[in-house]
């Protein structure tokens, strides 16, 4: 994303003390990179020829080999974007997974890899678009209902019912989640099992089960 310009894109719109929580300033990509922009800015002091060597020369200081003190706050903003990307993704992935489980939505996953590293230039129509218009069109053929929906249709239904149960983690301090997908991704959250795993080294909630857990 760097190498395509981002930088570029996001100096352009940049404003002193402008509010991040609103509009585009609040996309990935564009909010990591305020106080490096404020540190630039504030050493060129917003001249026209500083403009022309942030267009040019930004490739240069991330390949630069030294360390000095705009090298560092702009590698700590591409960090700050790549694990935000990270969160997003995990955090896009549960959701899809509750609507899912809960709701018996069909979710389809389409390949690009191949077609993102530029194989060949009939990928991204066999592997892309061919299978999306199936999906579009199996998903507005309301005419036709699979036997794989009706056999699940009662399973989807007990699962509803679970929705609202009460569940207590007392490993979290008494944190609160709703319904059974919920408490079984809360389970397999890292903080969950870290602070499951100390209180057993303790002596603590040594025989730890769901059943303690659940209110």
């Amino acid at each position: 994303m760097v190498s395509a310009g981002l930088l570029e894109e996001v100096h352009d719109i940049y404003k002193l003390n402008a509010d991040y929580t609103r509009g585009l300033k609040q996309a990935i990509g564009v909010r990591e990179f305020e106080d490096f922009l404020r540190y630039w800015n504030s050493e060129c002091q917003q001249s026209s020829a500083c403009n022309e060597v942030f267009k040019d020369n930004m490739r240069q200081i991330m390949d630069s080999t030294g360390e000095d003190q705009t090298k560092l706050m702009l590698k700590e903003a591409i960090e700050k974007v790549k694990l935000n990307t990270r969160r997003l993704v995990r955090r896009q992935k549960r959701r899809l997974s509750r609507l899912q489980m809960l709701f018996g939505w069909r979710i389809h996953f389409v390949d690009v890899t191949n077609c993102i590293l530029g194989a060949l230039d009939n990928l991204w129509v066999v592997n892309v678009v061919e299978p999306s218009v199936n999906i579009i069109k199996s998903f507005l053929d309301t005419t036709t209902i699979s036997e794989e929906t009706k056999r699940g249709s009662e399973e989807i239904k007990l699962v509803q019912k679970d929705l609202w149960t009460r569940y207590v983690c007392q490993a979290c301090g008494n944190k609160e989640l709703r319904g059974a997908h919920e408490w079984e991704q809360h389970k397999q959250g890292r903080c969950h099992r870290k602070r499951v795993s100390k209180l057993r080294k303790l002596g603590i909630f040594s025989d730890l089960t769901p059943n303690n857990c659940l209110d």
